[in-house]
């Protein structure tokens, strides 16, 4: 090989190498789509709910599922009871509160909100996925789930088991 193909190869190899290394250190990752925003509306929820590819499923089906928190250890926020529709028509996850899973043989964690009991909250249907056989939080964070206010039974009215309704899906966060 030619000194002048030698110094043409190592110069190919130099940049090429600075390339990668500029690409690795760019700075940090941003934050993944999936996690929740601190103040999102509910139709910034239905956005990206509908990014989601909705899927339809029995009201029946999702009672009894873990509301699993987004992110890698997937730690356990609650567990769905059932649905509800507002007044207004919009439809809401009923979620209990109370952190009394005893899952950590699943190698699930759990989370303790810091109320008296169990309690019930409502959550969007747009702020949540579908999540293998869970249900994952998507447009709230845990503070602000456990900020919500206790469902008023008498506010709602309640889904019938047999009704189908469309929940987007999300892939496993790790």
């Amino acid at each position: 090989m030619s000194a002048r193909t030698a110094s043409g190869l190592a110069a190919c190899l130099t940049l090429a190498l600075s390339v990668a290394a500029q690409a690795q250190t760019a700075g940090p990752s941003p934050t993944p789509g999936h996690m929740p925003v601190p103040g999102m509306t509910v139709p910034d929820m239905a956005a990206r709910a509908a990014r989601r590819f909705p899927q339809p499923v029995r009201v029946g089906d999702l009672a009894g599922r873990l509301l699993l928190q987004p992110e890698e250890s997937q730690p356990v926020l609650g567990r769905v009871t059932g649905l509800v529709r507002r007044g207004d028509g919009a439809l809401e996850v009923v979620v209990r509160l109370d952190g009394a899973w005893g899952l950590g043989w699943l190698g699930l964690q759990r989370i303790e909100w810091s109320g008296f009991g169990p309690r019930l909250v409502a959550v969007p249907v747009e702020a949540v996925a579908l999540l293998g056989e869970h249900v994952a939080l998507m447009g709230l964070t845990p503070e602000r789930l456990r900020a919500l206010p206790s469902l008023a039974p008498d506010s709602v009215a309640e889904i019938p088991p047999d009704a189908t309704i469309r929940v987007g899906i999300v892939r496993p966060f790790h």
